[in-house]
């Protein structure tokens, strides 16, 4: 087995124009938890201070939330940061990464001077992982495997039963398993890999509390290994990565995060379903199956790359363009799920396509 380095690709969603309705971006369509508001408020006052160097409460209390150990958990300024991280302290050799998937994993990796190799997920799969697939990387000496659990932007996750497998099985061959969990609460009943880590010094889980409590704007994230890798982790990261405000509001966030998430859960499934069927109806669209709080769309017969992105963003409606995603091809979308207001008014946008 043997493939070319994924290619580094710097384009993101998120930075819509003003006035226009975002789906580019992929966060909880509830919006912060009133109690993150109120922390926000109260922890202004406290700016002219400095945080702690690392912060111990807000990894203890992500510990209590994850059910695991506060020394497997590291609290960093987003999955980004953690991302590159990891690939400065682990050094992989042969890294593989599950594409398309987060662009920023292959440009850590490479940033490193480790370009991964590409598992390319197939359009005639419906861009589900094929388990062989990560058997053939092993094989052919991977150093490191990289999944997103749900993948982004593909909407697509292995069961928890192949997750144990692949973490097993990279635990035997001494490989790094890497899952990005980044969007798992979104998704009804996921069993996080997170727990595994205890039993499996191999295998680093990834959680994002930007996606899930809607704060891309403070960056909160978290790394959960095992304890000597956690240890690792820690020493390597810049201090003060997490400033007094993002540790307040994450505080709060997780304290309202049962009831919060159960909400956003059901609210992401009866939206996703609405979405995928209305744009499924209109000629030219193919909704891909997605258990997760966004959908890939291909557009057919585009006039021009990304003439799909063009035509809505001109009826007040972003999505995201995916054609210079590596994996991705031109035609395809990502589209975050948002409110029903705001889900018709992209589904209006679209009626008119190629019409």
């Amino acid at each position: 087995m043997s493939t070319k380095p994924v290619p580094i690709d710097r384009v993101h969603g998120g930075n819509a124009p003003d006035g226009v309705i975002d789906f580019s971006a992929s966060i909880n369509p509830l919006g912060p938890p009133p109690g993150a508001i109120t922390a926000y408020q109260s922890a202004i006052a406290r700016v002219t201070s400095y945080p702690p160097a690392k912060s111990g409460a807000l990894e203890a209390r992500l510990a209590r939330w994850l059910r695991v150990a506060p020394e497997n958990v590291i609290a960093g300024n987003g999955t980004t940061q953690l991302i590159y991280l990891l690939a400065r302290v682990l050094e992989p050799a042969r890294p593989f990464v599950v594409i398309p998937t987060f662009s920023e994993i292959a440009n850590a990796l490479a940033g490193v001077g480790m370009p991964p190799e590409a598992i390319q997920l197939a359009p005639d799969r419906a861009y589900q992982l094929d388990i062989q697939q990560i058997e053939r990387a092993l094989a052919d000496h991977a150093g490191a495997i990289f999944i997103g659990q749900p993948n982004s932007p593909t909407g697509t996750m292995l069961s928890s039963d192949e997750v144990r497998g692949v973490a097993a099985q990279c635990a035997d061959r001494g490989c790094w398993c890497v899952l990005d969990e980044a969007f798992i609460d979104f998704v009804a009943d996921a069993e996080s890999a997170a727990t595994l880590v205890s039993h499996n010094p191999r295998l680093i889980v990834l959680r994002s509390l930007t996606k899930s409590f809607a704060i891309p704007g403070l960056r909160l994230g978290c790394a959960v290994a095992d304890r000597e890798v956690a240890a690792a982790l820690r020493d390597a990261i810049e201090p003060w990565s997490i400033n007094v405000v993002a540790e307040s509001v994450g505080l709060a966030c997780l304290d309202d995060a049962a009831d919060y998430l159960q909400r956003a859960r059901e609210v992401v499934a009866t939206e996703r379903a609405y979405l995928s069927d209305a744009l499924a109806a209109i000629q030219g669209l193919r909704a891909f199956p997605s258990v997760a709080n966004f959908l890939m769309i291909a557009v057919a017969n585009e006039t021009a790359p990304g003439a799909f992105a063009a035509y809505v963003l001109l009826r007040g409606v972003a999505v995201r363009d995916l054609r210079t995603m590596p994996g991705c091809t031109a035609g395809l979308y990502r589209i975050g799920i948002r409110n029903h207001a705001d889900n018709e008014r992209l589904v209006s946008a679209a009626s008119r396509w190629r019409t």
